[in-house]
């Protein structure tokens, strides 16, 4: 699906077969997203835009890394934009264009980073102004914020694993922890080619990107985009501490039921020593199996050990 508008003039929709004459014009803002890209955006990008082969071939491979590559007649950006699912995070791929009066947006489904720009954008109401490098650094931003809502649940999630694993350490909670591992390691892998990303179009004079109207505002999103790395760093040290902490209260439990398993084994065996005595084969035994405070007499020596055992372990913090 091919959606075409032009900024300048009321966003008003453009037809595919327009799309060639508004390029070859002077000035304007023409947006052009495809979803996709099926081939008839495929062609659209081929043969109206003329893209090179390889940044086409980039669109239909997804799953890649954030980069920014510059040709002749535009600058090709790939970002990825996060989505939070269920405390996890689905990283999808948008790809852009941008030109001396065009910029080409492609994704493969719904994304709401494309909604957002459009909402932001809408809002500003001064055609005029709208012009490619404006539209790229909004799709910037609305991507970087994508990743705010997932930092702040990620940090009330490991807060409270850390505050479980204190008072009683599970194995799903350790299995929890190394999905957030693994998440902060993806979110990692995309933030920080993405902070690369800004720091070219802050620190390079591109042709299609106007720095004295959009400058400050791409420092601002590199700004965002090293609190988020920053983020990103600190809460995977915090989860290396909070397993190192699940190992360490395993360990604690672990010797706790050791002890445990040592003093009842020492009071069965003292036990044992002296109802033992009764199956040898002695002739007489004391007290002797005549007597008859003899039963007694034992069941009271074995409570009287096994209460003297006890507040002896528990003297020592054996248990």
């Amino acid at each position: 699906m091919i959606t075409s508008v032009r900024l300048d003039d009321g966003w008003r929709p453009v037809a595919e077969a327009g799309i060639a004459d508004l390029l070859r014009a002077p000035s304007g803002t023409l947006w052009v997203d495809i979803v996709g890209p099926d081939e008839a955006g495929i062609a659209l990008m081929r043969d109206v835009f003329g893209f090179h082969p390889l940044a086409i071939e980039d669109t239909r491979n997804q799953h890649q890394r954030p980069k920014l590559e510059e040709y002749a007649d535009y600058l090709f950006l790939i970002l990825n934009p996060v989505r939070e699912d269920s405390g996890d995070a689905d990283f999808t791929e948008l790809d852009v264009f941008v030109g001396r009066n065009f910029v080409v947006t492609v994704r493969t489904a719904d994304e709401p980073v494309i909604a957002e720009t459009r909402t932001r954008l809408e809002r500003l109401g001064h055609a005029p102004d709208l012009t490619p490098s404006l539209l790229l650094y909004t799709l910037l931003d609305a991507t970087v914020d994508t990743y705010f809502p997932l930092l702040d649940t990620l940090e009330e999630e490991i807060e409270t694993l850390s505050n479980s694993v204190l008072e009683r350490p599970r194995q799903q909670a350790l299995n929890r922890l190394f999905q957030l591992k693994n998440t902060l390691i993806d979110m990692w892998r995309v933030v920080w080619p993405q902070r690369e990303i800004l720091s070219n179009l802050t620190h390079h004079n591109y042709a299609f990107v106007d720095q004295a109207a959009i400058g400050p505002f791409l420092r601002d999103v590199s700004d965002h985009l090293m609190w988020i790395a920053d983020m990103v760093t600190t809460f995977r040290d915090t989860l290396t501490g909070v397993i190192d902490l699940y190992m360490s209260a395993v360990s604690n439990r672990l010797n706790t039921v050791v002890n445990r398993l040592t003093v009842f084994t020492v009071m069965i065996g003292l036990l044992t020593v002296i109802s033992g005595f009764y199956g040898m084969n002695f002739a007489e035994t004391w007290p002797p199996f005549s007597a008859e405070w003899g039963v007694p007499f034992v069941l009271a020596l074995m409570i009287g050990i096994t209460v003297g055992l006890l507040a002896l372990f528990r003297r020592l913090r054996w248990f």
